[in-house]
C-alpha cells in the first residue's frame, strides 16, 4: 500500500470556554444568574453594576449627608425583640417593618403587641378587645379604636394579610393594593359572598353580582393567587422571579425583560483608564480581568437577547392565551419556536428551563406554553393544556346534583370542535385532581374540586 503526504483543509466546531459559558448561562434561573453575577462582581475589578455606580455616587456626598432614623422610629424596641442575623423568619421581617412604619411610641408598642399575638400562619390569636385591655393594663393609652387602627396598618406590611382575624380579612388586605383590573370584583366576592364562592355557586354569583361567567372566572383566578396563610410562606427561601413581562399597551400587547432579573452591567471605566498608567505586571493582570469581564458581558447579553426573542415568538403563536387563559393555548413545540428565531431546538429547551414570565393572568413557567396537539380529526386545533382547562371549566359549570361523567365531558368537547377519547378525558381529569362524577355527586361539588 502506497502512502502519500498531503495537506487538506477541513472545518469543525470547537467548544471554547466562552461558548460553554454562554450555553450554561442560558439554562440558569433568575436566582442562579443573580448569584453568578454577584460572584463575578466580587472577584473582577473591571466589572460594575448600576447599584455599584449608585453606591459610589452616594459615597461622594460624604457621611454628613446621611440621614439617621431618630429614636421614635426604632430605638424604643427592646433588645430582646431585635431579630438576629441567623433568624430571618416572619417575626424578624415584620420587626424591621414595624420599626419604620410606626413612628409614634404608643402605636409602636401596640404593633409589637399585635406581633406577639400572631400564630404560625400569620393570624391574630387574641381578640382586639383583649389585646386593648392587656395594653391598657400595662399603662398604655390603647383604646379598642386605636388598636384596630394600628392592626389595619399592620395588615398592609409584607406579607400583606398578617394580623387578620379570619380568612375574609386576610384576603381583603391582600386585594386592597392589587393592580389587577378584576380586583374590585374580587373584593366584592370576598367581602360579601365568600360562602357562595366556597360552595362553588357560580351561576348564583353571576346573577347576584350582575356579571358574566368570564368576568367571574377572572375574579376567582385573582382570588386563587392570594395566600390564605401568609405566615407559612413568609420564610420561603426562593420564589419564582419572572424573567420577562407581558403587559398591555395602547398598541396591543408588549413583551419586555424584567429589569430586576436582568441587572445592567458594564466595564468599569475608571480601571479601564488605569491600564495605560500601570506597570507591565499590573497591566497584564488587569487586562486578563478586562477580557474576562467582556466575555461575561457578552454571555449575559446573549442570554437576555435569546430569552426576549423566545418569549416574543411564544406569544406570537399564543395570542389567545392573554384573552382566554390556558383554554386558549394552541399546540406548540420547541422546534417551532427554534425555527421561528433561527436557533437549535436544544437552545430553546435550555431557555425555557426554569424561566418564568409575568402576565396579566399571573406568573407562568415558559414550559407551560408548550403542548402537543390532542385528539384525532379535531375541527379546532387544541393543546393538551387547553383541553385540561376546558375540562376544568366544564366541571366548574356542571349541575351539582347531576355531575357530568367522562362521556358527557367528551361529548361537550366534541361540540366545541375538540375530539378526544373518553380515556383521555379520564386521564386529564385525574391529573387535575377532580374526583369522578359518582364521588362528586355523593359529597357535593366544592370549589377546590371545581377549580383544581
Amino acid at each position: 500500500m502506497r502512502q502519500n503526504l498531503g495537506a487538506r483543509i477541513t472545518t469543525s466546531a470547537t467548544m471554547t470556554p466562552q461558548l460553554i459559558q454562554s450555553i450554561r448561562f442560558l439554562q440558569l434561573s433568575a436566582q442562579e444568574i443573580e448569584q453568578e453575577i454577584a460572584e463575578m462582581l466580587d472577584r473582577n475589578l473591571m466589572l460594575e453594576s448600576d447599584s455599584d455606580r449608585d453606591t459610589a455616587d452616594a459615597a461622594e456626598e460624604g457621611f454628613d449627608d446621611i440621614t439617621v432614623l431618630g429614636a421614635s422610629a426604632g430605638d424604643d424596641i427592646p433588645e430582646d425583640r431585635q431579630p438576629s442575623s441567623a433568624d430571618r423568619d416572619l417575626r424578624a421581617r415584620l420587626m424591621e417593618q414595624v420599626a419604620v412604619a410606626f413612628a409614634d411610641p404608643t402605636d409602636l408598642q401596640i404593633a409589637l403587641g399585635v406581633l406577639d399575638a400572631l400564630d404560625e400562619t400569620g393570624y391574630l390569636e387574641e381578640r382586639p378587645i383583649d389585646l386593648a385591655r392587656g395594653l391598657t393594663a400595662a399603662g398604655l393609652d390603647a383604646s379598642l379604636e386605636r388598636v384596630e387602627q394600628v392592626r389595619r396598618a399592620f395588615m398592609q406590611l409584607e406579607p400583606a394579610g398578617v394580623g387578620a382575624l379570619d380568612l375574609r380579612e386576610c384576603l381583603l388586605a391582600q386585594l386592597e393594593d392589587s393592580s389587577h383590573a378584576e380586583a374590585a370584583l374580587a373584593m366584592q366576592i370576598v367581602g360579601e359572598h365568600l360562602d357562595a364562592l366556597a360552595n362553588a355557586e357560580l351561576d348564583n354569583l353571576c346573577d347576584t353580582l350582575g356579571v358574566d361567567m368570564a368576568a367571574l372566572r377572572q375574579a376567582i383566578d385573582c382570588i386563587r393567587r392570594l395566600n390564605p396563610k401568609p405566615g407559612l410562606d413568609a420564610g420561603a427561601s426562593e420564589t419564582a422571579v419572572p424573567d420577562a413581562i407581558v403587559e398591555a399597551t395602547a398598541d396591543g400587547w408588549r413583551v419586555r425583560l424584567n429589569q430586576a432579573a436582568h441587572p445592567q452591567l458594564r466595564v468599569n471605566s475608571t480601571y479601564e483608564r488605569m491600564l495605560g498608567q500601570c506597570t507591565r505586571r499590573d497591566a497584564a493582570a488587569l487586562n486578563d480581568q478586562l477580557v474576562e469581564a467582556r466575555w461575561f458581558l457578552r454571555s449575559i447579553e446573549m442570554r437576555r437577547d435569546t430569552i426576549l426573542r423566545t418569549v416574543q415568538a411564544i406569544f406570537e403563536r399564543q395570542p389567545e392565551f392573554l384573552a382566554r387563559g390556558e383554554a386558549g393555548l394552541r399546540p406548540m413545540t420547541l422546534k417551532q419556536i427554534a425555527d421561528d428565531i433561527g436557533m437549535h431546538e436544544s437552545t430553546i429547551c435550555r431557555v425555557t428551563n426554569s424561566k418564568y414570565i409575568q402576565t396579566p393572568l399571573g406568573v407562568f413557567e415558559l414550559k407551560r406554553f408548550f403542548s402537543s396537539e390532542v385528539g384525532s380529526g379535531t375541527q379546532t386545533s387544541a393543546s393538551g393544556t387547553a383541553v385540561k382547562a376546558m375540562i376544568r371549566d366544564i366541571v366548574a359549570d356542571e349541575p351539582r346534583d347531576t355531575p357530568f361523567c367522562d362521556a358527557d365531558i367528551r361529548a361537550i368537547l366534541a361540540r366545541r370542535g375538540v375530539t378526544v377519547a373518553r380515556r383521555t378525558v379520564a386521564k386529564y381529569r385525574e391529573a387535575l385532581g377532580i374526583a369522578s362524577a359518582k364521588l362528586r355527586a355523593q359529597r357535593g361539588l366544592t370549589l377546590a374540586e371545581a377549580l383544581a
